[in-house]
Order: C-alpha cells, then sequence, then structure tokens
C-alpha cells in the first residue's frame, strides 16, 4: 500500500504545471515530492523503496516547512526494515540575515532499538550566504529531546543543545549540490546527522538525485549499532 500511495502521489503531482520559484513574491507555496530505491547499511543491509514530500511557504515575517518521509524494505516477503520522520519548522525573520527557528520533528524507526525519537527545539538563525548561486544557514539553540526505548518502552527525556548547518550551491544551470548536518548534543545521549545531495535536472519540472545520509547515535540499546547509512536515488517532483 505505502509504495502504491507514494508512486500514485508522485504521478499526481507530475499532472500539474507550476510557475517556478525565481518567477514567485512572497508569499508563495512550493514543494517537492521524491521516489525512489535505496540500499542501507548498518542495523539492516537490504533493497528499499524510498518515498518523500516536502511542502514550504516562502512569507514576508514567516517562512515553514514540512516535511515527510518513509522507508520500507522487504527481505524474502518479510519486512526488515520500516522507518518514518516527519518534521515542521517554522522561521520568523528578522531580516535580511536574521531569522527565529522553532523546529520539531520524530522519527519512528523499527529494528532501531526505538519505538520512536522526538525533539523539539527553538534556536537563532543566520543567513550567512544568500545569493541566486549560493545558501548558507546556521542555526543554534537549546532544545528537548524524548525518545522511547522499543524492549522496555522506557521513556528517556533531556535537554540538549542544537546546531544546525545547511548549504546549497547551484553548480550550473539544472545542477544543485546541497549539505545540511546536525548535532543534537545532551547530557545523556547525543545524535549527529549528514545528508549530503546532488540534484541533476532532466527538464522544468522533474530531476534526478542522489543522496547519502549518515546517522550517529552515542548510547544505543544493546545489539543495535551507533551509525546508520543510507544511499539513494530518486525521482525528485517539484511544484
Amino acid at each position: 500500500m505505502i509504495k502504491q500511495a507514494l508512486a500514485l502521489t508522485l504521478l499526481a503531482l507530475a499532472a500539474h504545471s507550476q510557475a517556478s520559484d525565481a518567477e514567485k513574491t512572497p508569499p508563495f507555496w512550493g514543494g517537492a515530492a521524491e521516489l525512489g530505491s535505496i540500499t542501507t547499511s548498518g542495523n539492516t543491509e537490504t533493497s528499499s523503496l524510498n518515498g518523500k514530500f516536502a511542502l514550504w511557504r516562502k512569507g514576508i515575517d514567516w517562512d515553514t516547512n514540512y516535511r515527510l518521509e518513509a522507508l520500507t524494505s522487504e527481505e524474502d516477503g518479510t519486512v526488515s526494515k520500516e522507518t518514518y520522520y516527519g518534521s515542521v519548522q517554522f522561521d520568523r525573520n528578522f531580516g535580511e540575515h536574521s531569522y527565529l527557528a522553532i523546529h520539531a520533528d520524530q522519527e519512528r524507526a523499527r529494528f532501531s532499538g526505538f519505538t520512536y525519537q522526538s525533539t523539539v527545539s527553538i534556536g537563532y538563525g543566520y543567513r550567512v550566504i544568500e545569493s541566486d548561486t549560493m545558501k548558507l544557514d546556521l542555526e543554534a539553540g537549546p532544545g528537548y529531546n524524548r525518545d522511547k526505548l522499543e524492549n522496555s518502552g522506557e521513556i528517556k527525556d533531556q535537554g540538549i543543545a542544537r546546531l544546525v548547518l545547511k548549504y546549497g550551491w547551484e553548480i550550473n544551470k539544472g545542477t544543485v549540490f546541497t549539505q545540511t548536518a546536525s548535532a543534537e548534543m545532551g547530557g545523556d545521549n547525543s545524535t549527529y546527522k549528514s545528508e549530503t545531495g546532488l540534484k541533476s535536472q532532466i527538464n522544468g519540472s522533474l530531476a534526478t538525485k542522489l543522496t547519502y545520509k549518515i546517522k550517529y547515535v552515542d548510547q544505543v540499546p544493546e545489539e543495535n549499532k551507533n551509525l546508520d547509512k543510507e544511499f539513494g536515488v530518486t525521482l525528485v517532483y517539484s511544484f
């Protein structure tokens, strides 16, 4: 069902043509849908189906970003990996460079040792670079982390310091390199994430994308690994 739903979503979006962001002035909405295959190593080694959906609103005072991800894997007809991720971020713009970043996310991953891992944070953001071809945002601030262990059902929560880097570079027309990295550091546990992407435009709306993700958790339940890696190839439709 998940595979069919993701495919139908992408096809439905592809039926509509939209103006490019360059032709729009705030406020306006935009988004992207991705569908493709992925290989993983770490707690599991499988071939999987990967779907993502992003929706954002560019405003004058507020910017909003929503993100949903789903990853499913099967081995000999048996589910071997199932991960769902959702996040929302509200940015209150104070000027050309400064903004307040309000962020919340949750991940539910079977076979990770956690029933869920969730984070909320509020921090100061600064747009170090903001040009037509290159963007660099830095964010830092306090937050709160709440995890539920899968086997025992124990809840672990803590205060954290959250640091974020977001970088984008249009290498040439139709080719974009992206890099995001985050660190959620607490007294009991810390999580580090990195996502590197390279998107190549096929036509005005369709593109292919290579993505390499790393997630490292300091303290994990027994028999689980600290490091997870993912490499994916997806078809992207932007609207």
